[in-house]
C-alpha cells in the first residue's frame, strides 16, 4: 500500500509539532511547513530539510516557507504527491490580531485562500482539513453549539477572519469541487504549548517561576463576579481524532458517502470555569503563592463556550478520552522535563 502523504502547515505550532509527531509514528510521510523552524524531537525518522534532490528516502520534510507565498506551495505541490492537506497555519490568538489586525487577515483568510487555489488546480489532493475554530460561533445561546448554528463572532479581528477562512472550504467544495472539510476546535492544551498569554500555559509558567497566578474573570449583568466557561480538549485526543479522520476520508475515496464541504465539532465531554482549571493547576502543583483576581471587561472575550460533537462522534468516531485532571498533570510534567532539559543545556 502507498504511504500516504501528508502537507501539515504550522507545522511548527504546538498543535503542528503534536500532529506530526503523531503522524510518522502511523506511517504517514509528512511535509512540515512553517514560517519558523520546525524542531521535532524525530532521531528516530529521516528527516530532509527544504527540497533535497538528491534525497529520495524520507519520512520528515521540514520546509520554512509563508502560506501567502504562491510560489512556494506551487514547488511543493508539483514536486510531492501530496495526498492530503492539514491546514493549521494562522496567527493562533486574539492578542495578535488585535496588534495587527490587517497581517492576521492577509495570513488567516489570505493563506487559506492561496492553499485552497493550489488544491483546486491539483486534482490529485484527496482532502484538505481546515482548522477552525468554536469563536467563529459568536456567542452561546443554548447549552452547546452545533454544526448548524450561525456564524456569527466577536468583532474581533482573529474572531472574524477565524470565520471567513473557514466559510471558503464550503465555498471551494461547491464552486470548485474542493474536498475539503471544517474542523471547529475548542480549547486545545498539552505538551509544546508555550504561549503563556493562554490560561494553561501562563499558569503553569507563573507558578513554576514563583509568581502570582492570575485569574481573570468578568462582572455579569447582576453584578456579581463570574469565570470564564470553556471546553478543553487533550492535544492528544486531538491527534488521535485528526487521524481517525483521515482514515475515513480514505474511505470515503474509495467507497463515497462523502461529506465534503460540511464542519465538525470537536470539543470535550463537559465544560470547565477557568477559576477550575486554575484551581487544579495550583493544587497539582503545591502553588505557594497569591492568586490575583483580575476582572476584564473587554467586549471581544466570549463568555462561555461549549461544544456539541455529536456529529465528530457519528461520523468519525472521534470520543475524547482524557479526563482534565489526567490531561493538566502529563502536562505539567512536561513542563517540568523541558525546564530541566534547558538547564541541563546552560
Amino acid at each position: 500500500m502507498k504511504c500516504q502523504v501528508v502537507l501539515v502547515t504550522g507545522a511548527a505550532g504546538f498543535i503542528g509539532r503534536n500532529l506530526t509527531e503523531t503522524l510518522l509514528r502511523r506511517g504517514y510521510r509528512v511535509i512540515a511547513l512553517d514560517w519558523k523552524e520546525c524542531r521535532y524531537c524525530c532521531g528516530a525518522y529521516r528527516c530532509v530539510l527544504d527540497f533535497a534532490e538528491n534525497v529520495r528516502e524520507w519520512e520528515l520534510r521540514k520546509i520554512r516557507g509563508d502560506i501567502r507565498d504562491h510560489g512556494l506551495l506551487q514547488r511543493i505541490f508539483c514536486r510531492y504527491a501530496i495526498d492530503y492537506v492539514i491546514h493549521l497555519a494562522a496567527l493562533s490568538t486574539i492578542q495578535m490580531g488585535a496588534r495587527n489586525e490587517r497581517k492576521t487577515r492577509s495570513v488567516n483568510v489570505g493563506g487559506t485562500e492561496n492553499l485552497l487555489n493550489i488544491v483546486r488546480d491539483r486534482r490529485d489532493v484527496k482532502g484538505f482539513l481546515y482548522a477552525s475554530t468554536d469563536k467563529v460561533y459568536g456567542e452561546l445561546r443554548s447549552q452547546a453549539y452545533t454544526e448548524q448554528d450561525a456564524l456569527t463572532p466577536l468583532n474581533s479581528p482573529y474572531d472574524e477572519s477565524k470565520r471567513e477562512a473557514d466559510e471558503m472550504v464550503r465555498l471551494w467544495w461547491e464552486e470548485h469541487g474542493v474536498q475539503g472539510i471544517v474542523l471547529r476546535f475548542c480549547n486545545i492544551y498539552g505538551r509544546y504549548d508555550r504561549q503563556k498569554t493562554r490560561i494553561i500555559p501562563g499558569t503553569i509558567q507563573a507558578i513554576q517561576e514563583n509568581r502570582e497566578c492570575v485569574l481573570r474573570m468578568y462582572r455579569g449583568d447582576d453584578g456579581q463576579l463570574h469565570n470564564y466557561q470553556r471546553d478543553f480538549l487533550y492535544v492528544e485526543d486531538l491527534c488521535e481524532a485528526i487521524t481517525k479522520i483521515l482514515n475515513k476520508l480514505e474511505t470515503w475515496n474509495r467507497e463515497g458517502g462523502a461529506q465534503w464541504g460540511q464542519a465538525f465539532n470537536l470539543g470535550s465531554c463537559c465544560h470547565h470555569s477557568i477559576g477550575e482549571v486554575v484551581r487544579i493547576l495550583r493544587a497539582q502543583m503545591n502553588a505557594q503563592t497569591p492568586l490575583q483576581i483580575e476582572i476584564t471587561e473587554t467586549i471581544s472575550e466570549l463568555r462561555r463556550q461549549h461544544m456539541d460533537y455529536n456529529k465528530a462522534r457519528l461520523v468519525f468516531g472521534f470520543e475524547p478520552l482524557t479526563p482534565l485532571e489526567d490531561g493538566l498533570r502529563e502536562t505539567i510534567a512536561w513542563w517540568k522535563r523541558e525546564q530541566q532539559d534547558r538547564k541541563n543545556d546552560r
